[in-house]
């Protein structure tokens, strides 16, 4: 089957832009030195991560553009090797008037997630059978597939549901062939955990989306689906020369002016972050961000006390960022998943 890039818009999905304009919200004011305000695009990716709606079967709204029930159904499985595959089905339970060829089901991953640019997506047709689904994978037409991977978009469009509904009694179809209907299913391989974007986590939102008119309506929608991987997150304090009788700036410590990978409420949407300081005498101060918070937005816990250097005096302090889910695990418990805890040391110098 031949894939063609995604020349198609959010908005051909039903995902207007708008919706994601709607969703951005002022950053919180910032409580320690140098931490930046929320972009539009961090808006745009915080609504990306969003859970998908709740609807299974039933229409989405009450402008649904069909009358029929509508099952979609997707799920992530861990490969073994640090991927996940992602397979969606959808078919039309019943017969009556429902979606046709010209209906779009989309999907879109979470920034949380990665495609592998170099696997498509295998699409394909099942037909119900008395005792379940067939083995037998029926091809959809050349054009049908629209696959983005470095945007973690896809639809797919050519599959009748109205003309192949999903029933308990056999019927003839249009050619004359008995059958029980059949149902769409995507699978695509080796979607990774996107660590440049995601510390991590338990219960990651694996994305969303649902089937669409040609006009754009949604006729139903993807339940959410979640998996977990690994936390991850560097832990790099920051040294500071000093004027003598200058207080320490532990503010500066944790978070300098352009440091990257800091809590921006959207890598740390799912862990709780936490970071302690402790000097020769043990811990002297604490600072935790909530999960879904910017560095800004977090709290001195243990506020730190105000320490002045004498000239040519140096002191290293130990700095310990303990990541922690904030959500329960989607699958079998990983500690990996759970909880990471990574120490790094700092020094503070007078001159």
């Amino acid at each position: 089957m031949q894939l063609r890039p995604a020349a198609f818009a959010l908005l051909a999905c039903g995902l207007a832009a708008a919706v994601w304009a709607a969703f951005a919200a002022a950053a919180p004011a910032a409580r320690i030195a140098a931490q930046p305000t929320h972009s539009a695009a961090a808006s745009a990716l915080r609504q990306r991560n969003a859970p998908a709606a709740t609807a299974e079967t039933a229409p989405a709204s009450p402008k649904a553009p069909w009358p029929a029930v509508l099952t979609l159904q997707a799920r992530a499985e861990p490969a073994g090797d640090g991927s996940f595959t992602l397979t969606l089905e959808a078919w039309q339970d019943g017969a009556g008037p429902g979606p046709d060829s010209a209906a779009r089901l989309c999907y879109t991953l979470s920034t949380a997630l990665q495609a592998d640019p170099q696997t498509a997506p295998h699409v394909y047709l099942l037909e119900k059978t008395r005792t379940g689904w067939g083995s037998v994978k029926l091809a959809l037409p050349e054009d049908a597939v629209h696959y983005d991977p470095e945007a973690g978009t896809l639809a797919v469009t050519g599959f009748d549901y109205a003309a192949h509904p999903v029933t308990e009694k056999p019927a003839l179809d249009e050619t004359g062939h008995t059958t029980y209907g059949r149902k769409l299913v995507v699978r695509l391989d080796g979607v990774r955990p996107a660590y440049a974007r995601s510390y991590g986590g338990q219960g990651v939102p694996v994305g969303g989306g649902g089937l669409y008119d040609a006009e754009g309506t949604q006729g139903a929608a993807f339940l959410p689906t979640a998996v977990d991987f690994p936390l991850r997150c560097a832990c790099t304090p920051a040294d500071q020369r000093l004027a003598a009788g200058e207080a320490v700036n532990f503010g500066y410590m944790l978070r300098p002016p352009g440091a990257a990978g800091l809590p921006d409420g959207i890598n740390n949407a799912q862990c709780r972050v936490r970071y302690t300081v402790a000097d020769a005498a043990g811990v002297i101060a604490a600072y935790t961000v909530e999960a879904g918070e910017p560095m800004g937005a977090g709290r001195w816990t243990t506020p730190p006390p105000v320490q002045r250097l004498a000239a040519g005096e140096t002191r290293t302090y130990t700095v310990t960022l303990t990541l922690e889910a904030a959500r329960t695990a989607a699958g079998e418990p990983n500690p990996a998943a759970g909880r990471l805890v990574v120490q790094s040391t700092a020094t503070a110098t007078a001159v």
